[in-house]
């Protein structure tokens, strides 16, 4: 029993440590409508994947993102955390560097496994986000 608890603690762990990475990246790198923006996306995409599922999700990140916007980094930073060392259940191919394209070829056991992955993570980035970049003043 505790070793499986050490292992779900080390996954854990493992996801909040490179989500507050992320967070920290997109505030260093992203302007301050950017940074509102990244916040508002983070907190919507989730919503997006159970309601869309992934494949679609990612299309619609992937057709939004151009060079430096909020999306772009949203989904480099998927791709990079899908092939760091924290996801124990499944990586992205070090050599696969479209993630829409690895995700749209995987059976669909490997599918939910990334789904699953990516909810995970973007639990710790909504949690990291709304921390610690402040909200819109209306």
């Amino acid at each position: 029993m505790s070793e499986k608890e050490t292992i779900i603690t080390k996954l854990e762990k493992g996801r909040a440590e490179f989500a507050y990475n992320c967070v920290k990246e997109a505030i260093k790198f992203l302007d301050v409508r950017k940074k509102k923006e990244y916040r508002s996306y983070i907190r919507k995409i989730p919503q997006m994947i159970l309601s869309n599922g992934l494949g679609q999700t990612l299309a619609f990140i992937y057709s939004k993102k151009e060079d430096g916007n909020a999306y772009d980094l949203i989904y480099k930073q998927f791709i990079n955390y899908l092939k760091s060392d924290s996801p124990a259940r499944i990586k992205i191919p070090t050599n696969e560097n479209e993630l829409i394209e690895w995700v749209i070829s995987l059976d669909s056991y490997n599918y939910r496994y990334v789904t699953e992955e990516l909810l995970a993570f973007l639990n710790w980035l909504k949690r990291f986000a709304e921390g610690m970049i402040e909200e819109e003043e209306e």
